[in-house]
């Protein structure tokens, strides 16, 4: 019998490459299993910023400090100082509750008229290389 060399023992790393799943806000079901609809990557993580876009501050039970305030900036005159103001609470609440995502580019027309505006984010996720854009159109409910 052969004698075992070092190079038996060393093995090559692998490289494990996170995937991320939630389910669907409105928990729908699959027709064919009966289970509850999986997001998965990139839908997920849309799906995860789109809510700490749409969260004020305040709204979450035990986590006072989760969400942007964007939609209460819907009520105020646009101005670039506004624009500015709803670009700097995106990223930094990207930053501090949504770990997944770099944001790398962020664009916001205001309609004056109707009290609405559209965001496109540019995003890359940690671990996957190609970037993400969603577009989101936020408009004044009441």
């Amino acid at each position: 019998m052969a004698a075992l060399t070092r190079a038996d023992y060393i093995t090559q790393a692998t490289r494990t490459i996170e995937t991320y799943s939630d389910f669907t806000d409105n928990f729908t079901k699959n027709p064919v299993t009966n289970q509850l609809v999986l997001l998965k990557n990139q839908d997920s993580i849309k799906q995860g910023l789109m809510n700490l876009i749409l969260t004020n501050p305040g709204e979450r039970l035990f986590n006072p400090y989760y969400g942007s305030g964007v939609t209460g900036s819907l009520f105020e005159n646009f101005t670039p100082f506004t624009v500015e103001d709803i670009t700097s609470n995106i990223i930094n609440s990207a930053r501090s509750f949504e770990p997944r995502v770099t944001i790398q580019n962020l664009q916001i027309i205001a309609t004056d008229d109707d009290d609405a505006m559209s965001v496109t984010i540019t995003f890359s996720i940690v671990n996957i290389a190609a970037p993400v854009t969603m577009n989101l159109f936020i408009q004044r409910v009441r």
